[in-house]
């Protein structure tokens, strides 16, 4: 009886305890659940004034303005370096001499050629003037014959004359032998008839045989006039073939001096003007300075042999200083000429110095993410040029250095860091603490945005406080906030 009195008693007490623990439990949950809200701690920022910048930023190559390296005109070999790194130089200074041995031999044969030629040539003259006396002594004896041809042709026309008056006679002969003959015939009829004596017949054979001599003797006299005449032709034509004879080949030979000239003439311009190009090319192994400038670099030394192309030396202008770099396509497509740039070495506070984008190129090209052009690489760069307003004369050429191009500005309007501006609705909004110290959302527009501000149009003005909600735990509208200890380390803030 007495052990389960005891049993009894111990179950009255646990049920007691867990009773007491319940209801405990049950204000407990509805005292949390009811307590009040924990004021959460914000940074709070001031809204100012200021300037927005909406900027990007490359990498990019010192240069000197007009920068350029100098190459080997010929092959050959450095005989002489006129000048070190750092020297000032004037526009057409000699820099550098070189030697070419081999083209200074081949001068030297076309120097020999040109002498040739012009002894040839001063042949050539004096074969002229032999072929020009030739022909004037031959053309004085051919005037001489057209010039006595006159009494000859006055003699040949007297020939002529006495050839037809003898032809005449001749004429005459014939006539006086035919009567002659006809008188003998009817004197022999009449003789036969008994009419006359034959003396008279035998007078009449006389006169006949008279008669036949007389035209013998004209017909002789008129073949010979004419053997006269045509001997005095012949001779006449004679003397002219060989006057011509001699005439011709005078003018020929002269001609034939002429074109001999002519013709070793154009030779000798032809091998003087091969002389002055290469006497021009040796003279090119004096390279000059193609700028007013400073040298930079010099990339051989005396006595090194060269190859056409190779690289002699680097000379730029510093009163100009530049920037090359290559932008990317995104970035190409926003920057314009004469945007604002700062220029800044690479690393811990840098110094900066303004310039200007000065062009941009039309065309993208293969590059290799570095501002080299190789060719190989599939990315695509557009080149830029930035031009220093004032030269700094401390930034170093081939040096690699930090550009800062401004593609937009605005001065004078509200700012606010990006970090104020919550995104995470349809519209932005920024936290603010109102008088009962609670958070309350306030919707703001956005304008110019930069790499860490923002422009704010419209919801705030310069002087208001937002708050920077923390990452726990969120922010609602309507929690108390704080303003976190300004002293408090950051890294303590952020866990």
């Amino acid at each position: 009886m007495a052990k389960r009195f005891k049993t009894g008693v111990k179950w009255l007490i646990w049920s007691a305890v867990i009773t007491l623990a319940g209801g405990g439990g049950i204000f407990a949950y509805t005292w949390y659940q009811n307590r009040p809200p924990e004021p959460v701690s914000v940074r709070i920022m001031t809204v100012e004034t200021g300037t927005i910048e909406d900027t990007i930023n490359e990498s990019g190559t010192v240069e000197l303005g007009n920068q350029q390296t100098l190459k080997s005109p010929s092959d050959g070999a450095v005989d002489k370096i006129l000048v070190e790194p750092g020297d000032r130089i004037e526009l057409g200074q000699p820099l550098i001499i070189l030697r070419n041995p081999e083209g200074e031999t081949i001068l030297a044969k076309q120097k020999l050629e040109i002498q040739k030629q012009k002894l040839t040539i001063e042949n050539n003259v004096q074969k002229i003037a032999e072929a020009s006396e030739k022909l004037k002594i031959a053309q004085q004896a051919f005037n001489e014959f057209v010039s006595q041809q006159n009494p000859q042709l006055l003699e040949l026309e007297k020939r002529e004359l006495t050839l037809a008056n003898n032809r005449k006679k001749a004429v005459e002969a014939a006539e006086n032998l035919a009567a002659a003959e006809r008188k003998l015939r009817e004197l022999q009829a009449l003789l036969q008839r008994g009419f006359i004596a034959g003396n008279e017949v035998r007078s009449q054979e006389d006169l006949v045989r008279n008669a036949q001599a007389t035209l013998r003797e004209a017909k002789f006299t008129v073949s010979s006039d004419i053997v006269d005449i045509q001997s005095l032709q012949l001779q006449r034509q004679q003397k002219k073939q060989e006057l011509e004879a001699q005439l011709n080949p005078a003018a020929s030979e002269l001609r034939q001096a002429e074109i001999e000239l002519s013709r070793n003439n154009r030779e000798l311009q032809r091998v003087e003007l091969e002389y002055k190009e290469k006497e021009q090319g040796l003279k090119r192994n004096i390279v000059p300075a193609p700028i007013t400038g400073k040298i930079l670099n010099i990339s051989v030394k005396n006595g090194d042999g060269v190859k056409l192309g190779d690289n002699l030396l680097t000379a730029g202008n510093p009163e100009e200083e530049l920037v090359k770099l290559q932008l990317s396509t995104l970035n190409a497509s926003r920057v314009k000429p004469n945007q604002l740039a700062r220029i800044s070495v690479i690393g811990p506070n840098p110094k900066q110095f303004l310039g200007r984008v000065e062009n941009l190129s039309l065309q993208a090209v293969p590059s290799d993410g570095q501002g080299n052009n190789r060719g190989q690489s599939s990315s695509a760069a557009v080149p830029a040029t930035v031009k220093l307003d004032t030269p700094s004369n401390t930034l170093i050429p081939g040096s690699q250095v930090n550009i800062e191009i401004v593609l937009k500005q605005r001065q004078n309007v509200v700012i606010l860091d990006t970090e104020a501006v919550a995104r995470s609705e349809a519209k932005p909004f920024v936290w603010v603490r109102d008088s009962q110290g609670k958070a309350q959302k306030r919707p703001v527009t956005i304008g110019l945005e930069g790499l860490t501000q923002v422009e704010i149009i419209s919801g705030l003005r310069a002087g208001d406080k937002v708050a920077i909600a923390p990452p726990e735990p969120p922010l609602k509208p309507g929690m108390p906030v704080v303003e976190e200890a300004k002293d408090k380390p950051r890294i303590e803030q952020e866990n």
